[in-house]
């Protein structure tokens, strides 16, 4: 029975809020919460979303909302494969409570990154609704769809192979903390090349379709990697069937 301005679910059995009972939280057929941010995956169902969406809430999906757990996570993973054990004992955990420098600082790089994302995210799904009306909860689910589809097609490219592209699009993936202690060439050779890889595709995919929109032209692509590699050799790069890019 209470109101608010923001609801934040963040437990729950799945499509526990559903179009049977999601109106227990209008009140006269008005939102009892302005906002709502699911910090619960699969919360409600998406007939349920849309009916809030509908009476005027503003909703941040699950999709959205949750991607800051997803990216923290990578970068510790990431972060496990590119130091020693030896390195990994000194630098990233903590004894008698003492709590290592570059464990707090890579730590800040990461609420950075997650924060960047955040606002990339934010602005391009704003961006979308004035233009197009649709629901948030559209937007967000054909927002990751455009960034997955192109994060397939471009693990099936040629554009892994051009070293040059692959240097500069890595030094901006990587956290720079830990470029600064293991050095780029180091974390080259020490991290599988199919993480490397994945790494490389799902950034070059997020940062195209957050830049150019949810259906961006395919032509667009190519003035995008520019700010990463030369024409000259961006004219060598063949990617395969390049109108399924998008």
């Amino acid at each position: 029975q209470s109101t608010g301005t923001i609801f934040v679910p963040c437990g729950g059995r799945p499509e526990a809020v559903n179009i049977n009972n999601v109106k227990e939280l209008l009140k006269d057929g008005q939102p009892k919460y302005k906002y709502i941010v699911e910090g619960a995956n699969l919360f409600f169902s998406q007939q349920a979303r849309l009916a809030l969406e509908k009476a005027g809430v503003v909703i941040f999906k699950d999709a959205s909302a949750n991607k800051g757990g997803v990216t923290s996570s990578s970068l510790e993973v990431l972060s496990a494969l590119a130091l020693t054990n030896e390195e990994f004992l000194e630098h990233m955990v903590i004894k008698d409570h003492v709590v290592p420098k570059f464990y707090s600082s890579y730590i800040e790089e990461v609420h950075s990154i997650i924060e960047n994302n955040a606002r990339m995210e934010f602005e391009l799904m704003w961006e979308e609704h004035q233009s197009t009306k649709k629901p948030y909860s559209i937007l967000s689910d054909e927002l990751s769809a455009s960034i997955l589809q192109l994060h397939r097609e471009l693990q099936k490219s040629d554009l892994w192979k051009n070293e040059e592209l692959k240097h500069s699009v890595l030094s901006e993936a990587i956290p720079s903390k830990l470029q600064q202690l293991v050095g780029l060439e180091n974390l080259k050779t020490r991290i599988p090349e199919s993480y490397l890889c994945s790494l490389f595709s799902s950034y070059l995919a997020s940062r195209f379709i957050y830049k150019y929109g949810i259906t961006p032209s395919p032509l667009k692509f190519f003035d995008f990697l520019s700010k990463y590699s030369s024409v000259k050799h961006l004219s060598l790069i063949h990617i395969s069937e390049p109108t399924r890019l998008l």
